[in-house]
């Protein structure tokens, strides 16, 4: 008898895992491969099975497109503020200075107030002194000053030298006569330079031996002739006259006559307390030196005449 073939032997089945192993891997090989596939810019292809990754130049990126910002039309754009050079002083060197001027924004108009003179007031010039105008207004043009207390003296004699130092201060006259050398001013005396203005402008002038006196009282008639002289203002042509109407006219010096009358007919007089008088050999004080020195000033139209 012929043995019959064996039969062949039968298919294994797989079990469970080994499905889910290989479920596992085809599923893994397919996401590498769509991945390849999606990354344009990686710089790689996934060409053929065979060939493997074959790189390939990276793609040049294209411009850059900018958007402009949408504006919204129903806002109104403010101007920027404008910057302007400010130079720099003249004797240094530096970066120009940039300051911004804000662009005006409407308001409501307005109107800004004139600066008002300073007031100055002294304890022993009360309103009523009779030279208080002229002291108060002197002192604001800084021709005048007062004494630490808050105090100006208005009663104190003024030297030949304080008297150059007001005229020097309140006058712009030009200079016409020469220079003087005093032998009783030293080159650092306190008021060298007012003296020296004060002769050459004609207000002043010295004493026999070369000497100034600065530290001696400047009489009333003295005074009265250094502004007329210093002014230039015209002598009447009957001076004895024009003194003579006053109760002390005798008492003027002879040749301070002509120059006292200009006085009187230019309003550079005081005469107080007593209207009649002259007092031409008192010491003049703050006071008068600031009645006189005004009116002189008022004569030129430098300012306002006050009401007596």
């Amino acid at each position: 008898m012929t043995a019959s073939p064996e039969p062949p032997p039968s298919r294994k089945k797989l079990d469970t895992d080994e499905l889910i192993a290989i479920l596992v891997a085809f599923g893994s090989i397919g996401t590498i491969f769509f991945w390849a596939i999606g990354q344009s810019d990686s710089g790689f292809d996934l060409s053929s099975m065979s060939g493997g990754l074959i790189p390939r130049p990276a793609p040049v990126p294209s411009p850059l497109t900018t958007i402009a910002p949408r504006v919204n039309s129903s806002i109104t754009a403010v101007p920027a503020p404008q910057a302007t050079l400010s130079p720099s002083p003249e004797g240094f060197t530096s970066d120009p200075v940039i300051s911004v001027v804000p662009v005006p924004l409407p308001a409501q108009p307005f109107s800004t107030p004139a600066p008002s003179p300073e007031v100055i007031a002294f304890s022993d010039v009360p309103p009523t002194y009779w030279a208080a105008p002229y002291i108060i207004a002197l002192t604001q043009r800084g021709v005048l000053g007062g004494f630490p207390g808050g105090t100006f003296q208005p009663d104190k004699p003024v030297t030949r030298a304080e008297f150059a130092g007001i005229v020097s201060k309140a006058f712009d006259q030009a200079p016409t006569q020469p220079s003087l050398q005093f032998e009783d001013i030293a080159p650092t005396y306190w008021a060298n330079a007012a003296i020296e203005k004060s002769v050459q402008t004609g207000f002043m002038n010295g004493y026999p031996g070369e000497v100034f006196r600065p530290d001696q009282p400047i009489l009333l008639s003295q005074l009265q002739v250094a502004l007329i002289t210093g002014l230039n203002l015209p002598t009447p042509a009957n001076p004895e006259q024009v003194v003579g109407k006053y109760a002390d006219a005798q008492e003027v010096p002879k040749w301070a006559v002509d120059k006292v009358a200009a006085a009187i007919e230019s309003g550079l007089v005081t005469n107080y307390p007593d209207s009649n008088k002259l007092n031409p050999n008192r010491s003049a004080t703050r006071a008068d030196a600031a009645a006189l020195v005004y009116e002189a000033l008022a004569k030129q139209g430098k300012v306002k005449q006050i009401q007596k």
